[in-house]
């Protein structure tokens, strides 16, 4: 064998060698990397643990399963009752009462899965991210909407206070108040605002009701500064028409004890109602087209111009009046007030500061209406009646103390058939 074909089989048998340990090295690497991977893998993704440097509202959840970051996390943060206030009265809203519970499981699934992604690389790319910088994660609470306006509304019903005006009643001369009550209300909207706060800053503690107070619309005051008789007005009647008389009581009645505010219209008919036989009226004459036939409710207008005469000199507003077609027996011209169910009201209004009170009542065959007021309210009235051919004009005048004309009010023109 030549020297020449030695040496070529001698390099032939290097370059196989060195290949093969190319190969091996590559092998090698290979299988270092894969179980250095392997074991990356195993220690910081797939290790059943949440990565290093992860927190939860502080809650250092580092390298802990997640039964341990709930348990954890739970301990750390678990929602209070909340107390409700109201003076001597306090209430609790606990938490199974509406519900309330934080999305732990939820917010630790996520930690736990932030290195846990379908992409390795970004895996990596995370954890090695988590080694300068902490991973913070939120909690949101929930709660039953409907059971929090149901345990409201129950507080609610034990601090409401209905409000009651106060009432005033006249009998034999004396003033009897019944005292008003100012009304308490549960601010519903307000109170849930406060609770929704106290929630969302999981600033669990005491909370101070909102109770809105009520203010009736007649208080103490102004019902007890009904104190004197402004004016009083009384006609006779035939007691032996028993239909009328009876007409005559049952409209005395709905009148009376009518407290007046200040701006306020009476309205005769709407204290009467309608006049028939179902609502109580009797059958009686009345002047219809200026003849007297029987029907419901004769007699009323009797008891109208009583209070018409009243009104006239306790100087309250008259708004409407109409007279008779025909002259009253009970009620000379330019004083009588007819009322009927077609239109035909008697209504004043009080001018004054003070409330009003109007009383009616029949006495034998009598029927009084009485107006009360206030003591600075009674004024010092004179009325005038111009009497003319079938008619009279009729005229409220105002005196000072001294009985010096302060002004002269026009009141009405009556005009009668006969």
């Amino acid at each position: 064998m030549s020297s020449e074909v030695v040496i070529k089989e001698n390099v032939n048998k290097s370059k196989i060698t060195k290949k093969k340990i190319v190969i091996l090295v590559i092998a090698l690497i290979a299988l270092i990397s894969g179980y250095m991977i392997y074991s990356f893998n195993n220690n910081y993704i797939y290790n059943g643990k949440i990565a290093n440097n992860i927190f939860v509202e502080g809650v250092n959840i580092s390298l802990m399963t997640k039964e341990e970051a709930v348990d954890l996390i739970s301990q750390k943060h678990k929602p209070q009752a909340i107390s409700l206030n109201y003076n001597d009265n306090s209430f609790s809203i606990n938490p199974e009462d509406i519900d309330l519970k934080y999305n732990i499981e939820e917010v630790v699934n996520n930690a736990y899965n932030y290195t846990k992604t379908d992409s390795y690389f970004e895996n990596v790319k995370r954890l090695f991210q988590l080694d300068k910088t902490k991973k913070e994660y939120t909690l949101k609470n929930s709660f039953d909407e409907a059971k929090l306006s149901s345990k409201l509304e129950q507080i609610a019903s034990e601090v409401n206070v209905p409000v009651r005006n106060a009432k005033l009643l006249i009998s034999g001369g004396s003033f009897n108040v019944t005292p008003s009550i100012t009304g308490k209300e549960f601010d519903i909207s307000s109170n849930k605002e406060a609770i929704y706060e106290a929630i969302n800053s999981r600033n669990y503690g005491t909370i101070d009701l909102k109770i809105n107070d009520i203010e009736p619309d007649i208080s103490t005051a102004m019902a007890s500064s009904v104190n004197t008789l402004l004016s009083e007005h009384t006609t006779t009647f035939n007691a032996s028409m028993i239909g009328r008389t009876e007409n005559i009581r049952i409209s005395s009645n709905r009148i009376s004890d009518v407290l007046l505010m200040p701006g306020e219209t009476y309205s005769y008919n709407k204290q009467t109602g309608v006049r028939t036989i179902s609502n109580g009226f009797y059958n009686a004459p009345v002047i219809i087209n200026g003849d007297l036939e029987d029907a419901p409710g004769g007699g009323v207008c009797q008891t109208s111009t009583t209070l018409y005469n009243a009104v006239l000199y306790s100087g309250l507003n008259i708004e409407q009046v109409k007279n008779h077609s025909i002259t009253s027996s009970y009620a000379p011209r330019g004083k009588d007030a007819m009322v009927n169910d077609s239109g035909s009201d008697l209504k004043f209004s009080n001018p004054y500061s003070h409330p009003i009170y109007i009383k009616s009542y029949v006495s034998g065959n009598s029927v009084t209406c009485q107006v009360y007021g206030n003591a600075e309210d009674k004024p010092n009235v004179e009325i005038k009646v111009e009497n003319f051919h079938m008619g009279a004009k009729t005229y409220r005048v105002f005196k000072d103390d001294s009985g010096n004309e302060i002004k002269t009010e026009y009141i009405a023109t009556s005009v009668y058939k006969k």
